[in-house]
């Protein structure tokens, strides 16, 4: 089978390294506003990376009372071929004592050690790793994902996007960089959730000052973009300087 690269890394919990589906969180141990997003965030800026771990494309790391803690365990869980359960032991009055920042802390420290552990023995999916742990750190929330990437001679065009930061929604980057003077304009589409960046734009074309990002032609992209006005237009002259 061949390797797949990284889509998305989940939270859940257990009392019992024996159940063969952990629930979700909020029994033992309680959860933030934020919880959620800090894995997708990861994994789909390790998905930037193109970032491996076999066949497994999610990684589901469960919070368990069952172990000791900061006791980590591969776990024998076979659901399905691409998703690997990482039991991982925590204390849950503990944690649940954290404010929601510093829990927050916790579960992103949590997920790179989980990461790390199983990317031991691939010296560059360990770096890729220890690189996407160096953004974080710096980005946190605001972290911007590339999706596209247009190049010319006369420009450059990318199509980034934030999950829930928390200086603006789930949006869209659209950043135009003018190669003849080395100028940049910034503009923003606000998105539902990050998955439909992927519906919403597939084609980039760019002419007469209108960039157009046309969407993917099918029955699932149409219902997903139904939300949407589509082909987006945007004209680069008043797009924002940065």
């Amino acid at each position: 089978m061949a390797d797949r690269i990284i889509k998305d890394i989940r939270y859940y919990e257990s009392d019992s390294v024996d159940k063969l589906y952990p629930g979700y969180l909020g029994k033992l141990f309680h959860p933030t506003a934020d919880t959620n997003y800090i894995g997708q965030r990861i994994a789909r800026k390790l998905n930037e990376l193109n970032f491996s771990y076999g066949e497994i494309d999610h990684i589901y790391i469960n919070l368990t009372t069952a172990l000791n803690e900061n006791d980590l365990l591969i776990s024998k869980r076979n659901i399905d071929k691409r998703i690997k359960y990482v039991d991982y032991g925590l204390l849950a009055k503990e944690y649940n004592a954290l404010t929601d920042n510093d829990k927050n802390d916790l579960l992103k420290s949590i997920t790179f050690r989980v990461l790390k552990y199983i990317s031991a023995s691939e010296n560059l999916m360990l770096k890729r790793v220890e690189e996407v742990e160096t953004i974080m750190n710096k980005a946190d929330t605001e972290v911007r994902i590339n999706y596209k990437t247009k190049e010319t001679n006369i420009y450059k065009i990318n199509i980034d996007y934030q999950i829930n930061p928390i200086s603006a929604s789930t949006r869209a980057i659209v950043e135009y960089v003018d190669k003849k003077d080395n100028s940049k304009r910034e503009g923003f589409i606000p998105l539902y959730v990050y998955e439909d960046i992927y519906y919403l734009i597939d084609t980039i074309t760019f002419k007469d000052d209108v960039l157009t990002l046309s969407p993917k032609k099918s029955y699932t992209a149409d219902l997903s973009n139904n939300r949407y006005s589509t082909p987006i237009k945007l004209k680069i002259s008043e797009l924002k300087n940065i």
